[in-house]
């Protein structure tokens, strides 16, 4: 259904009112859209490769679901005089858009939006219309507009596009219902010859400029968002000419077949590289005649060695398949330093996760042995951990690390934490996973006779995903694969995206220079992604200066699908999705093909919320900290509880640092609320122990949260970040302990973006509770594999595949990252070259459609679209 009533208006559903998709989807939210034949409730479900329509709540028997507009006998015998005029009024508009669009003389003149609320009469005997097609076009444009409703949703009802042939039966259908609903002229008003402008009242007839002024033309208008588009690439992608019965590709046979001595194999999206090191392998055992003893193959995961151990076993027989060397770098390196250190190498000692890193810190006292680390917070320590990883990882250790020029607060910090964690593990035996890597490292190079031997016995060595190799690994890869340097590494330098992580990409471009008697093969066959798909990310790459270049071929002859959408804002966009998922349900697709890939963790939670809310599985294992658990958040909605509860004591002393009350002072307060007897808000500004100015800023507070109470929730978080100072609270606070970072106030534009789809404070704070508790059971209880929608980071998403990709965000400082475009505007690309490659990984995850998401606006702020998609598409 393409039309409905709103309030006591009409809204119809067509391109030129796609602007109001998010205004009626929050109405609708409120039930305050309904069908104009059965009366029912109508959700707005507007996705990204379908039209919008409104649908009836599940098992309606309505005989008007599949209309696109009202039957014409019933408007003319039944519809109400209101609702008849102003569908009237809409189809002249189009008519006479219609017409003038013919002309030539600027369809756009016209106004498309239709007020009933204005249509109607002072009486119920009739209705009058407004923007007549027979007037001037000026003017019809001035009167039909949009009238805003109390709750703030507009509402418009455009006339459907009349073709050149039907723009005459169109205006005689509106000629019908016109004159059925028309008002006597007697009725009208007189049209006033001033206009009131403020405490002015103008001529409306006269210029009020002089002579020969020259007027000014008004600001140019906002380009209207746009619903969809086909995303183009800007390079063409050749099919595969030749399609051949054998197993493997005539280069991936080469690749299988070169088994001596150094070799890079560039391996391209989608190319078939796990095929290839299968066959391989399968080769050296079956026809070379090697033990799987002698081969050693490193993966990025352990997922991808089960799988190549899993295709093998269906080749070779069952013993062999177990007897081969395959696993992690991690993995692989532990075992060896557990065979021959394993009093110093004990599992039980492994520092898994980052909880156990801070509990060690403390525990060990860490924490106090620097005046600048006692006071950081945990996030703060966990950031400066990540830099160390890193650091070891590039194999600098205590003293180098040191003399470095720290670039930021994390890596201050980690130049001081450096030794103290060191110390801590030394002395209570626990070790990280980087410790393995140098351990293995330093355990080969300081014992030649144990490197001998594995020399001796690992005659070949083949390394995945070596684009995401880092130094310690590197250089351990080499101790081992020496003297026979039987080494085949494979890789895309156009998917290294771990720099965070010390990965450089510089391994896999300066392998040819390391090993000059290498041989290069290159995969440029995309077996996985339909062709549109395989462009776009070609084209995008191929803005990179520091990559091999190489050639790219799409085995699919068909396009694909490839759309662009822009959404109001990020909890519109998310709704546009997870409507969009829904479709593809219904249409077929398994749950578990759908994937939402997002670039920074800000954007999972609009999304995750309007999965919960359709009831949608979905699988999510992030391991930061909850939205509505940080401590702004927190703060904020302490403020909106005390609003509505002025003796929530847990809410107020959850805020007293940002009233600068000491615990000493809250004992005095709470004493105090129980000797009048008074809730505990109340008792604040009257406390005598306050100077006068603590004493003004406490009423003024009490006198904000009284007004809260009652106010939208959105309007009532302004009111306390503004009014009430928190924002100033929170700004002063960065500025001291967070280096002036501004995650707060995206926090707060998130809670605000959040707050806007609901009525009251009441509503709000039951809304979140409820989030709060089912997070708790995302995180606790995860659907069966296949059975969930996935959402999950670009860079968890390397390696897998899904029918159907979506990309949230892609605006500036979202994808490239603000920290990316920093660089850049130091001089530095290299990390705008890492989010290329990032946005790359993601656009090739997709297998059949690819949906591509610019919110106007983001966390309050007006956005700017990636310069990633001018370089990708049209």
């Amino acid at each position: 259904m393409k039309f409905a009533q709103l309030d006591d208006r009409l809204i119809r559903l067509q391109p030129d009112t796609y602007s109001m998709i998010a205004a009626w989807r929050l109405a609708a939210r409120r039930e305050k859209v309904r069908c104009l034949r059965c009366g029912a409730p109508l959700r707005l479900y507007a996705g990204v490769s379908f039209d919008p329509h409104f649908l009836h709540p599940e098992g309606s028997t309505c005989d008007w679901e599949a209309l696109d507009e009202p039957p014409a006998e019933w408007l003319v015998s039944e519809a109400p005089p209101a609702i008849r005029a102003a569908f009237a009024a809409s189809l002249e508009t189009a008519a006479a858009t219609e017409a003038l669009s013919h002309s030539g003389t600027g369809a756009a003149a016209i106004g498309g939006a239709v007020d009933i609320a204005a249509t109607s009469g002072a009486d119920n005997n009739g209705a009058r219309t407004r923007g007549r097609a027979d007037s001037q076009p000026a003017e019809s444009a001035s009167s039909a507009g949009a009238s805003t409703a109390g709750n703030g949703v507009s509402a418009f009802a455009n006339g459907t596009s009349a073709t050149a042939n039907g723009a005459s039966a169109t205006a005689n259908v509106a000629s019908t219902l016109q004159n059925d609903a028309a008002v006597p002229a007697s009725q009208t008003d007189e049209e006033d010859d001033t206009i009131t402008v403020g405490a002015f009242r103008l001529p409306k007839k006269r210029s009020i400029h002089e002579a020969g002024s020259v007027t000014v033309p008004p600001p140019a208008q906002p380009k209207p968002a746009l619903f969809r588009k086909r995303l183009v690439p800007k390079k063409a992608i050749e099919h595969l000419a030749e399609r051949h019965d054998e197993p493997l590709h005539p280069h991936q046979r080469e690749a299988m077949l070169t088994t001596d001595g150094p070799l890079l194999i560039l391996a391209g999206a989608g190319s078939g590289k796990t095929r290839v090191m299968t066959a391989r392998t399968s080769h050296l055992i079956r026809e070379l005649g090697l033990s799987p003893r002698q081969i050693m193959v490193v993966t990025f995961t352990t997922k991808a060695a089960e799988e190549i151990k899993h295709r093998l076993a269906r080749q070779l027989p069952a013993q062999q398949a177990r007897e081969l060397v395959a696993g992690t770098f991690h993995s692989i390196f532990y075992r060896m330093l557990l065979f021959h250190q394993p009093e110093r190498w004990d599992q039980q000692r492994l520092l898994k996760k980052d909880w156990q890193k801070w509990r060690l810190l403390r525990e060990s006292n860490a924490m106090n042995m620097h005046a600048e680390i006692g006071p950081r917070k945990e996030n703060e320590v966990m950031d400066a951990l990540a830099v160390i990883s890193r650091w070891k990882n590039e194999y600098l250790l205590l003293q180098q690390a040191g003399l470095r020029e720290a670039n930021d607060d994390a890596e201050r910090l980690a130049q001081l934490l450096y030794p103290h964690y060191e110390e801590a593990k030394r002395r209570t035996g626990w070790f990280d996973f980087d410790d393995m890597l140098i351990g293995c490292y330093e355990l080969l190079r300081h014992h030649p006779d144990i490197l001998q031997r594995y020399q001796e016995r690992i005659t070949h060595v083949m390394i995945d995903e070596f684009q995401d190799i880092n130094r310690i690994q590197y250089e351990t890869v080499k101790l081992l694969a020496a003297p026979q340097n039987n080494l085949c590494v494979i890789g895309d330098d156009d998917q290294s995206i771990y720099g965070f992580r010390g990965s450089d990409p510089q391994y896999i471009l300066g392998f040819t220079k390391d090993f000059p008697q290498a041989k290069t093969i290159t995969l440029e066959v995309n077996y996985r992604s339909r062709s549109a798909i395989v462009g776009l990310g070609f084209s995008l790459i191929g803005h990179n200066r520091a990559r091999w270049q190489k050639d790219c071929l799409s085995f699919h002859s068909e396009e694909g699908e490839t759309y662009l959408f822009e959404p109001d804002d990020e909890e519109e966009q998310a709704a546009r999705i997870v409507d969009e998922i829904s479709h593809r349900i219904r249409e077929g697709t398994p749950v578990g093909e759908c994937a939402v890939l997002y670039r920074t963790n800000e954007s999972a939670r609009p999304i995750l919320e309007r999965l919960s809310e359709a009831g949608i599985p979905f699988h999510y294992s992030q391991e930061e900290e909850s939205f509505y658990q940080r401590q702004t958040v927190r703060w904020a909605l302490a403020y909106l509880r005390l609003s509505l509860d002025p003796d929530d004591s847990a809410a107020l002393k959850e805020i007293l640092p940002t009233l600068y009350i000491s615990q000493e002072m809250w004992n005095a307060v709470r004493s105090q609320a129980i000797l009048e007897d008074v809730p505990i808000l109340h008792v604040l500004p009257g406390m005598n122990h306050w100077k006068p100015f603590q004493r003004k800023a406490l009423k003024t507070i009490t006198e904000i949260l009284a007004a809260c109470a009652s106010c939208p929730p959105a309007q009532a978080l302004e009111l306390i970040c503004e009014d009430g100072k928190l924002r100033d609270y929170l700004k002063k606070r960065a500025k001291e302990r967070d280096g002036g970072r501004e995650r707060w106030s995206e926090e707060l534009q998130q809670l605000i973006a959040a707050a806007k789809r609901h009525d009251s404070v009441g509503g709000f704070l039951q809304y979140i509770d409820r989030m709060v508790q089912q997070e708790k059971e995302w995180r606790e209880v995860q659907p069966l594999p296949g059975e969930g929608v996935h959402v999950l980071s670009i860079h968890r998403a390397k390696g897998l595949e899904f029918d159907h990709v979506f990309l949230p965000d892609l605006v500036e400082g979202s994808l490239p990252h603000e920290y990316a475009l920093d660089a850049v505007r130091k001089g530095n690309n290299a990390a705008l070259e890492e989010e290329r490659r990032l946005l790359y990984v993601a656009i090739t995850r997709a297998r059949y459609s690819l949906s591509v998401g610019i919110p106007r606006e983001r966390f309050g702020r007006k956005t700017r679209p990636s310069r990633f998609i001018s370089e990708m598409g049209r």
